[in-house]
């Protein structure tokens, strides 16, 4: 269990990515953010052979994390680790109702020339929320589980991996804008800082 000085980074980085969020969502609501309409504008030239993989993700992605994410649970519980399976749901649970939430206040329109059809308000990106909570608290229980440097590294790399691919392929199907990635993943940092501080023992 973390100490002192590790819960206290915990809480700083959910203050941190808090005071970001509300910086983003003045701005976004100000239509201050320029650089989202120029890679909205400009995406269709990193298009191509790609497409294929990215729609397929676009489809099933939701579905593939949420299943992971019911499996890890489980695994955790069976581990007679309650309550940091407990932890992760709870955080998944209260990023999805942050979105929600935060969607209906800022009701932003998606970009129009998208790969897939979605239709819900874009700001933030839930996939993004999902990802961030799910992976980092994936390295965060397990990483000190692996003894072997190169198999501890290489863990950590796959699931940054995985939150940086999901933030790309909303991105890429120009489904989301790119601060509606970023505040989903100030989001998801929040929302586990705040978990990680006030749930786990002092």
């Amino acid at each position: 269990m973390p100490g002192k000085k590790s819960r206290l980074k915990f809480i700083f980085v959910s203050i941190s990515a808090l005071i970001f969020l509300l910086i983003l969502m003045v701005v976004v609501l100000n239509n201050g953010f320029q650089i989202d309409n120029f890679i909205s504008q400009n995406i269709n030239y990193f298009r191509g052979s790609a497409d294929g993989f990215f729609i397929f993700l676009g489809h099933y992605l939701r579905t593939i994390t949420i299943g992971l994410a019911v499996f890890i649970i489980f695994f955790m519980y069976l581990q007679k680790r309650k309550k940091e399976s407990l932890m992760v749901l709870l955080a998944l649970v209260s990023g999805f109702i942050l979105e929600q939430t935060i969607k209906y206040l800022v009701q932003r329109p998606r970009p129009v020339a998208q790969l897939i059809q979605e239709t819900s308000y874009s700001f933030p990106s839930g996939h993004s929320i999902f990802a961030i909570i799910l992976f980092s608290m994936l390295i965060y229980f397990y990483k000190d589980k692996i003894k072997n440097s190169f198999f501890k590294v290489s863990f950590i790399m796959i699931n940054v991996f995985l939150i940086l691919l999901t933030g790309v392929s909303r991105i890429y199907l120009n489904v989301h804008w790119f601060s509606d990635v970023l505040g989903g993943f100030a989001i998801g940092f929040a929302v586990m800082g705040c978990i990680l501080f006030f749930i786990f023992e002092k």
